[in-house]
């Protein structure tokens, strides 16, 4: 395996894949040459490893490169993310995909930045990398720019930082009014940021 396999990344990856092609995993087995269970075994939460063969027929059959397939090419651009408080996901059933960042393995989340209350820090088209894989906030995370997720249904751009009340949370901007003691569902640090004169044409 790849240094930095993450099956769950795999998962993501074939996950779709097989929406984009409108394919059920039996028949994705039967069509990719492999053993019937093979499609339903990767995705069984138990596994933490895959076969590379089995890897290679199905990154033939989906006519993608290896590193695509087990997360290490290009990273997904699923949405926007800014001041209103609300991902704006693209309903594309192939996203658009944009490069993926130095030393980024595993299973990374891409978001367009809209809105200009964190400029200078971000503006409007750069695209900003976070890993989703845990709820809830690590202490590490404090006083970092983060993509943060409330119990209303918000998600925003913002440093996060302590609240006054217990389990609560300050979300900062740079040159906007802070949002005080916000209970957080989880939070995402902000892994690196591709400036918007650096992403490629499309």
């Amino acid at each position: 395996m790849p240094e930095g396999f993450d099956i769950t990344a795999v998962r993501d990856s074939l996950g779709r894949l097989m929406k984009a092609r409108d394919i059920k995993r039996k028949p994705l087995a039967k069509q990719a040459g492999l053993g019937e269970t093979a499609i339903r075994d990767i995705f069984d939460e138990k596994r933490t490893d895959v076969r590379a063969s089995t890897l290679v027929k199905l990154a033939e059959f989906f006519d993608v490169s290896m590193d695509e397939l087990v997360g290490m090419g290009p990273v997904p651009l699923l949405g926007k993310i800014g001041a209103g408080g609300e991902v704006i996901f693209y309903e594309d059933p192939e996203p658009r995909m944009v490069p993926r960042p130095p030393l980024g393995a595993g299973r990374l989340m891409a978001l367009e930045v809209v809105g200009g209350s964190m400029l200078p820090k971000y503006e409007p088209g750069d695209v900003v990398y976070i890993r989703r894989d845990h709820e809830g906030v690590l202490p590490e995370y404090l006083n970092d720019y983060c993509a943060v997720h409330t119990a209303d249904g918000g998600t925003y751009l913002k440093i996060l930082a302590p609240g006054t009340e217990p389990n609560r949370y300050t979300l900062r901007s740079l040159n906007a009014e802070d949002m005080a003691n916000m209970e957080v569902i989880w939070a995402s640090p902000v892994l690196w940021v591709m400036p918007r004169r650096s992403r490629p044409a499309h």
